[in-house]
């Protein structure tokens, strides 16, 4: 697969959405960090189990005494960043 940067090109398409919507970009960027380090997904399974995985960590953090907003958002992202993937990936 020839690697691309998803930034690029969603920053040049789609300019009028990121403005309105700017932890779209955070998206894209988590997804393009993600793509470097790891292989595309083999089974919708493993797309489904990763994305679980990072909705438990949301969660963990949802459920402490004092969550942290930013630790709450960096964790949505990531979320967000696996479901574009397994559609990516998987679909």
């Amino acid at each position: 697969m020839v690697e691309q940067n998803h930034s690029q090109y969603w920053m040049g398409e789609y300019q009028g959405v990121f403005n309105n919507l700017p932890f779209l970009r955070e998206v894209i960027d988590e997804l393009d960090s993600a793509t470097k380090k790891y292989k595309d997904f083999n089974s919708a399974h493993e797309g489904y189990a990763v994305i679980l995985e990072e909705l438990d960590e949301l969660w963990d953090e949802i459920k402490k005494r004092k969550p942290s907003r930013d630790r709450i958002s960096k964790e949505a992202v990531q979320v967000a960043a696996m479901a574009f993937r397994f559609l990516r990936d998987c679909c």
